[in-house]
């Protein structure tokens, strides 16, 4: 059996930039506090809980110890009470992240009602929301029935969205607004993503997405590699393969979210070529 890797598969920046924070700061204080999930994978989290990484429910249980913010954004008003507290913060927010922040604020400043596609409790839409006075979350055309939308809208996306999935609700919102400004925030990580699945997928006998079921891009991947092929699985891990998957299988595509770690997707591969004896491409 052949393996084909996708190219961009694994860390994104973004994550990277969170996750060489989050070592860089437990190799000078010992001991991190974060809220929430520092990224959506839970081996990169449990190696950072193993060196210190210390999660907490509440502000008051930081004590002295420095508060990383996560890479998928916090809300806003949570870090006005860390400051007021005057907490040590780390920000390990993603920079593409920050840009829909700072696009988000500047179609409302122009007087817009800022339109957020992208999942409702997800945390970066929730951080997102939480920098703006009029919005409305949109995951689904269905969500616009139960918004009021005003005559001058503006729209952001969250940053993993799929393509086609927003331009179903495009439509919907540019009927019902008279002046809609829109701005694409899709990251580039995830589109790269995107396009690499559908080759995948349509260019193999059977595919494997390696990624933590609570990452969002993960399961999108995923749920495009089904929709074309199959044979297609999701893993977490080793422990997570069915060697059956592969048995009529000439070629397999791998690729992963942007929250799974490269030694992950070596660990998978080494693994799936050990079975046969197979060769990577």
């Amino acid at each position: 059996m052949k393996i084909e890797i996708a190219e961009h598969c694994g860390f994104c920046s973004g994550v990277k930039n969170a996750v060489d924070m989050a070592n860089a700061a437990l190799d000078a204080y010992g001991r991190v506090a974060v809220l929430g999930d520092l990224v959506h994978n839970k081996v990169v989290v449990d190696k950072l809980k193993a060196r210190g990484l210390v999660y907490v429910d509440r502000l008051e249980d930081v004590g002295e110890m420095p508060l990383l913010l996560r890479a998928h954004g916090t809300d806003a008003e949570l870090v006005r009470k860390a400051d007021a507290l005057g907490l040590h913060l780390l920000d390990g927010t993603c920079p593409l992240v920050k840009e829909i922040h700072r696009h988000a604020k500047e179609l409302e400043n122009e007087g817009r009602q800022i339109i957020v596609i992208g999942d409702k409790d997800h945390d970066e839409v929730l951080g997102i929301v939480s920098r703006l006075r009029d919005y409305c979350i949109v995951s689904a055309l269905s969500d616009l029935r139960a918004c009021t939308l005003k005559s001058r809208t503006g729209v952001v996306v969250q940053s993993t969205q799929r393509l086609d999935g927003i331009l179903k609700i495009l439509p919907g919102i540019l009927t019902r607004s008279r002046d809609c400004r829109i701005i694409n925030t899709i990251c580039e990580p995830t589109r790269r993503n995107q396009e690499e699945i559908l080759a995948l997928a349509k260019h193999n006998d059977c595919v494997l997405v390696i990624g933590d079921p609570h990452s969002a891009n993960s399961r999108r991947l995923f749920t495009v590699a089904r929709s074309l092929n199959g044979n297609s699985h999701m893993v977490a891990g080793v422990g997570d393969i069915d060697p059956d998957w592969f048995r009529d299988c000439a070629s397999l595509g791998i690729t992963a979210g942007a929250s799974t770690p490269g030694y992950l997707i070596e660990s998978i591969k080494e693994y799936v070529k050990n079975l046969n004896g197979d060769k990577t491409k």
